[in-house]
């Protein structure tokens, strides 16, 4: 798998913290070409300084919530490479959503911020996919859409994630194009929502990592292998699938909410 990535054109979500982060360097390090979008521009900035090779990445510091953007992105994203190989959404959370009866503006800001962005930009990039007859998106789901736990709109928007990748990696399979997920539990990474946690609430914190199985927080980094074999070419067989990657936390995960 050491050459797979060696130029292909990889598009993050999410890519200045955390998850997305982390990846964005996995992929760097692999030889990927990296389009990298994310609400802070200027993490986005140093992310890119510190590769090896700045100059061969595009960065988006933007908020994909707004459609624009989103065309904006996809629009320049196409002109410059004219496709992707691999996309990994990155980009979700509870917005600070957290009411049981939120008003529809916050409920379809939840949806839209969860599933919507991750829909419209593959909406924009599988034709692409299609044509060249190979693709691997993959999305980042979270435990609470199977089991419930966050916020009423947050797992709701999750479980909605999880349908999509299902149908949606069932449709595109005969295209050569694997769409699979990962649905994780909570986990430690650069200014996510763990670390933030941590920071704000040292306290409690360190009550729910004693809460999890064998009290202890995993760790960004142990994600990257499993979604650099689902971005492998080669992974065919996973289409359509979601996998757990939650620790075996369980509904230890339930009395926290992002």
């Amino acid at each position: 798998m050491s050459d797979v990535f060696k130029g292909k054109k990889v598009l993050i979500t999410g890519a200045s913290k955390g998850l997305g982060k982390a990846a964005a360097l996995a992929f760097e390090r692999k030889g990927a070409k990296l389009a990298l979008a994310a609400r802070s521009g200027e993490k986005l900035d140093a992310l890119a300084a510190s590769f090896s090779e700045p100059d061969k990445h595009l960065v988006f510091g933007i908020d994909l919530l707004e459609p624009v953007n989103l065309d904006q992105l996809a629009e320049d994203v196409l002109n410059q490479w004219g496709g992707v190989d691999v996309i990994l959404h990155c980009v979700g959370g509870s917005l600070g959503i957290n009411d049981s009866l939120p008003d529809w503006s916050n409920f379809a800001k939840s949806l839209k911020g969860n599933i919507g962005v991750a829909a419209e930009i593959n909406r924009h990039f599988v034709p692409g996919m299609k044509e060249q007859n190979s693709g691997n998106i993959i999305h980042v789901g979270s435990v609470v859409g199977i089991q419930t736990g966050g916020s009423v709109p947050y797992s709701t928007a999750k479980a909605a994630l999880s349908g999509y990748v299902r149908s949606l990696g069932r449709d595109l399979a005969d295209h050569g194009i694997v769409v699979s997920g990962i649905v994780p539990g909570a986990f430690y990474g650069d200014d996510n929502a763990m670390f933030r946690y941590e920071f704000y609430k040292p306290d409690e914190y360190k009550e729910f990592v004693k809460s999890l199985p064998k009290q202890r927080m995993p760790h960004v980094d142990e994600y990257i292998p499993m979604l650099l074999l689902l971005a492998n070419p080669a992974s065919l067989i996973m289409s359509g699938s979601l996998v757990s990657m939650d620790g075996s936390q369980g509904y230890a995960y339930y009395n926290y909410s992002e």
